[in-house]
C-alpha cells in the first residue's frame, strides 16, 4: 500500500504529463523564450553578420538576401518594449531597422544588372516570408514615439522600395505565397498610411487578401497548409479581424483536419511538399490560436503536444522559433485545459475537400496509424491553378505543391516506429531526377502504365524456346519519366469504422490513359492486420503494366512473396525499431516480384514491387492484394505467412478474398472487383439482382461490395455491404424483405422489388452440412 502512495504522490509531482496528459504550455514560458532568444541573438550580433558574410552567395536564384535572424530579433524586441516599455529594446529594434538597408552594399553590381527585377535597385526586403516582421517593428516602434522624424523617412523610403518590388513578382490565388504577400502588403498600408504609394497596396492587398479570406487553399501540402495559416493569422492580425477569420467556416475546418491529421510522432504528417517533421512551428502557432478562439481543449492538447515535443525550453537560442512563440503568447489562452482526443479512424474530414482518411487505434507515441491521401489537384480555384501553370516552370508537381500520391498510403506507424513513409520534398529545384520526389513511382502506391514491360523469363520456364533465365526489365527503368505530372480524378467510394475492423474503398479515375484503380484498405483490428486489394479496372483496350510499389529502408528477412521491413532514419533522423513491418502479397500468379534501389527523401531505399502486364479487353480486371503486419521486431514474422491465403473464387465470379488463420478463427475479407456487375436491365428499378453480382467466398455468397467474416466454433460473425442478401452454404444468413418500385421506364405496372441495406452485421450457428 505504501509503494502504491509514493507512486501517486510523485505522479502529483510530476504534473499532468505524467499521468498520460499534457500539460499546457503557458505564455509566459512562450514569451520568455523569445525574450532569450533575442538577448542571445543581440550578443551574437557582430557573429550573426560575419556568418552571412561567409555564405553569402550572389549567384543565388533567389537574388539578394539580407543577414537572417536580425528582423526576428527586431520585432520581438519591439513588442517586448510595447508590453513592458523598457528602452533598451526600442534601441536594439530601432538599429536593426536602420542598418538593414546598408547590407545591400555586398551584392555586386554586376549580380544585380543581370536581375531584370533589380532595375528599381536591390531591394532591402526581397524575402516574401519575413519582409512583414520589418514592418511590424517599425509600425509598433513608431506607434510609441520611438522613431524620429529623419528615421521615419530613411524607414518608410526603404520599406516603399521593397512593396513596389513585392508587387513586380505577382502570384495570386488561395495559397500560401499569396497569403505572405497579402500579409506584407496589409503590414505596408498600416504602417505608412500617409504614404502616395499605400492606395496602391491596399488595392493590392484587397486583391491577394480577398481570394484567401473565406475560402479554400488549393495547395495539399503538409509544409505550405502550415505557411498559409499562419500568414492568414498575421493578415488578420494587421487587420485587427483575427475574431472574424475564425468565425469563417474554413477556418474552424481546417483547425479539426489538421487536429485530425495529427500522427503518433506528434506532428502532420509530410504529404505532398513536405519533408518529415518539418514547419511544425507554424502548426504550433495555428493550433494555439485556434484553441483560444474556439475554447477547444483538443486544439490546445495539439499545440503543447508539439511545443513539448519539439521545442528545447532551456536552450533559447533559435530567434526565428522565437518569432513564432511571441505570437503563440500573444494568441494563446492560458487556463485552457488540454485534453486528448479519444475517437478513433475517420475520414478526414470528406471526400470534397479533405480527401484522407486516417485508421488509428489512438492518439498516443506507440499508437497505430495509417494515413490514406487520395487527394487529386480537385475543381476548386481553377482560375489560380491556370495562373499558375501558365507563369510557373512546373510540371512534376500539381499546381498545388501535390504529388503524385493520390491513393497512397502515406505514413505507418506502430509502437512509435516508422514503417511505411512518404517520398519527400525535392532532391533540387524545381524537382530532381525523374520528378523526384512527387511522381507516382515514388510512393507506395499502384503505377500504371499503357504498354507493357518485357518481362524476361525465370530458369526453366516455358514462354520462350529455351528454359534458360531470360533478364526482364528493371520495372523502375520501365516506369520511370521525366517525372511529369498527369492529372487525374479521385472519388471515395466508401468508409466504415466498426468495433472489429474499418474498411474504405477510394478510387482513382486516369481519363487519359483510361483506367479506374480502387484501393480497398482493411484495418483488421484484432490481430492488427492491414489487407490492401488494388483494384485496377480498364476503360479502354489496350496493354497496360500495373505496378504495385512498396518503399523502405531497410529489409531485414525476405522469403517468397514477403519482405520483413522497417525504417532506422528519414534524413539521418534516427528512429525507434521497437517494431517490424510484414509485406506480405498471397496472390501470386502471373506476378513478378523483387527489389531495386530508388533514392526517396534525401536517402537510400528500396522499392519492393509486384508487377504484372498483359493486353486488356474493355471492362476486363485485375487485383494485388497485399497484407500489412506490424509486429515486434524480436518475433518472426514467418508464422504470419503460412496463416495467409487466397480464397479460391469462381473465375467468371468479379471478386477476390483472403483468408486469415489466428487463434482458431478463420477471418475473410473479400471484396467485389467491378461494383456495377450487379446492373444488368435499365427499364425498371432496382437495376440489379441477386444472381447478378452474386460472388461465392468459399461457403460464403453474396451480392455485397464488401465481406468480413469470422469463423470459429461453429459460428460465424459477419458484416456485409450494400447487399440483398447473404448465404453460408445452403443456409440463409441473410434476405431483404421486398418492397415497391414503381415509375418504371417501360410504363409496366409497379411491382415488387428488393432493395440493397447499407450494411448488415449478424451471427449465426453454422448448421452440420451447411
Amino acid at each position: 500500500m505504501g509503494r502504491i502512495v509514493r507512486t501517486l504522490t510523485l505522479l502529483c509531482l510530476l504534473g499532468p504529463s505524467a499521468l498520460g496528459q499534457t500539460a499546457p504550455v503557458s505564455g509566459s514560458t512562450y514569451r520568455e523564450y523569445a525574450r532569450s532568444a533575442a538577448d542571445w541573438t543581440w550578443d551574437h550580433y557582430e557573429e550573426t553578420i560575419e556568418r552571412w558574410e561567409a555564405s553569402f552567395d550572389p549567384e543565388n536564384v533567389f537574388g539578394y538576401r539580407a543577414p537572417p535572424h536580425l528582423l526576428e530579433m527586431a520585432v520581438i524586441y519591439a513588442h517586448l518594449h510595447g508590453e513592458e516599455g523598457r528602452a533598451e529594446y526600442a534601441r536594439r529594434a530601432r538599429r536593426v531597422l536602420l542598418e538593414y538597408g546598408d547590407f545591400r552594399s555586398r551584392y555586386p553590381e554586376a549580380a544585380a544588372r543581370q536581375r531584370p527585377d533589380y532595375t528599381d535597385g536591390v531591394p532591402a526586403l526581397p524575402n516574401f516570408f519575413t519582409v512583414m516582421r520589418y514592418i511590424r517593428a517599425y509600425d509598433l516602434l513608431n506607434r510609441a514615439g520611438q522613431v524620429s522624424a529623419e528615421e521615419k523617412e530613411a524607414i518608410e523610403a526603404l520599406i516603399a522600395h521593397s512593396m513596389d518590388y513585392v508587387l513586380r513578382t505577382a502570384e495570386w490565388g488561395t495559397m500560401n505565397r499569396t497569403a505572405l504577400r497579402a500579409e506584407a502588403l496589409a503590414w505596408a498600408v498600416r504602417a505608412l498610411p500617409d504614404h502616395p504609394r499605400t492606395p496602391l497596396w491596399d488595392m493590392q492587398r484587397r486583391a491577394l487578401g480577398d481570394d484567401n479570406w473565406g475560402n479554400w487553399e488549393i495547395e495539399d501540402a503538409t509544409i505550405y497548409h502550415g505557411v498559409w495559416l499562419y500568414a492568414l493569422l498575421g493578415y488578420a492580425d494587421c487587420l485587427g479581424q483575427s475574431a472574424e477569420l475564425f468565425r469563417t467556416p474554413e477556418m474552424y475546418y481546417y483547425a479539426q483536419y489538421f487536429l485530425n491529421l495529427m500522427c503518433p510522432a506528434q506532428m502532420i504528417p509530410d504529404f505532398g511538399d513536405a519533408n518529415w517533421l518539418s514547419n511544425w512551428h507554424y502548426y504550433l502557432v495555428f493550433f494555439e490560436a485556434a484553441a483560444a478562439r474556439y475554447q477547444d481543449p483538443r486544439l490546445k492538447w495539439a499545440a503543447s503536444t508539439i511545443a513539448r515535443r519539439f521545442i528545447d525550453f532551456d536552450r533559447p537560442t533559435n530567434v526565428g522559433l522565437g518569432t513564432f512563440l511571441l505570437d503563440c503568447a500573444r494568441w494563446a489562452a492560458d487556463g485552457l485545459a488540454c485534453r486528448m482526443p479519444d475517437w478513433g479512424s475517420q475520414e478526414v474530414m470528406e471526400d470534397v475537400q479533405g480527401k484522407k482518411i486516417v485508421f488509428r487505434n489512438g492518439w498516443k507515441e506507440d499508437s497505430t496509424y495509417l494515413l490514406l491521401n487520395y487527394r487529386d489537384e480537385g475543381d476548386g480555384g481553377l482560375l489560380f491553378r491556370d495562373y499558375l501553370r501558365d507563369t510557373i516552370p512546373v510540371e512534376e508537381e500539381k499546381m498545388t505543391h501535390g504529388h503524385a500520391d493520390e491513393n497512397s498510403l502515406v505514413l505507418l506507424m506502430s509502437g512509435a516506429s516508422v514503417l511505411l513513409h512518404d517520398g519527400g520534398y525535392r532532391d533540387y529545384m524545381p524537382s530532381g531526377p525523374y520528378g523526384a520526389y512527387r511522381q507516382d513511382y515514388f510512393h507506395n502506391r499502384l503505377c500504371v502504365r499503357a504498354e507493357k514491360i518485357w518481362m524476361g523469363q525465370r530458369e526453366g520456364g516455358h514462354r520462350y524456346s529455351i528454359r534458360d533465365a531470360i533478364p526482364g526489365q528493371s520495372i523502375l527503368g520501365f516506369l520511370r519519366n521525366a517525372g511529369s505530372y498527369r492529372a487525374v480524378r479521385t472519388q471515395k467510394i466508401d468508409f466504415l469504422t466498426l468495433s472489429d475492423f474499418d474498411y474504405s474503398r477510394t478510387r482513382l479515375i486516369d481519363d487519359g490513359m483510361g483506367y479506374a484503380w480502387d484501393r480497398v484498405v482493411t484495418y483488421l483490428k484484432d490481430p492488427e492486420i492491414f489487407v490492401v486489394f488494388d483494384i485496377f479496372k480498364s476503360h479502354a483496350e489496350e496493354y497496360f503494366t500495373l505496378a504495385n510499389l512498396w518503399h523502405t529502408r531497410v529489409i531485414h528477412n525476405s522469403g517468397p512473396h514477403w519482405f520483413d521491413t522497417g525504417y532506422d532514419e528519414i534524413r539521418g533522423r534516427a528512429l525507434p525499431e521497437e517494431m517490424r513491418l510484414l509485406i506480405h502479397f498471397p496472390a501470386t500468379h502471373f506476378r513478378l516480384e523483387g527489389t531495386e534501389p530508388i533514392a526517396r527523401h534525401y536517402q537510400d531505399e528500396t522499392m519492393i514491387h509486384q508487377t504484372t502486364a498483359h493486353h486488356f479487353e474493355l471492362g476486363e480486371t485485375d487485383v494485388f492484394a497485399t497484407v500489412l503486419i506490424p509486429h515486434a521486431a524480436g518475433t518472426s514474422p514467418e508464422a504470419w505467412v503460412e496463416r495467409i491465403g487466397m480464397v479460391s473464387i469462381d473465375p467468371q465470379a468479379s471478386g477476390v478474398g483472403v483468408t486469415i488463420e489466428h487463434d482458431g478463427e478463420h477471418t475473410l475479407i473479400g471484396a467485389k472487383l467491378d461494383l456495377r456487375m450487379d446492373m444488368c436491365r435499365d427499364w425498371r428499378r432496382p437495376r440489379y439482382t441477386y444472381e447478378a453480382g452474386r460472388i461465392r467466398y468459399g461457403k460464403l455468397a453474396t451480392n455485397g461490395d464488401f465481406v468480413f467474416a469470422r469463423e470459429q466454433a461453429g459460428r460465424v460473425e459477419y458484416t456485409i455491404v450494400n447487399l440483398t442478401r447473404a448465404e453460408y452454404g445452403d443456409q440463409i444468413l441473410f434476405q431483404a424483405q421486398p418492397s415497391y418500385f414503381g415509375l418504371a421506364f417501360d410504363a409496366s405496372p409497379e411491382t415488387h422489388g428488393i432493395g440493397k441495406v447499407r450494411y448488415w452485421r449478424g451471427r449465426a450457428e453454422i448448421k452440420e452440412g451447411g
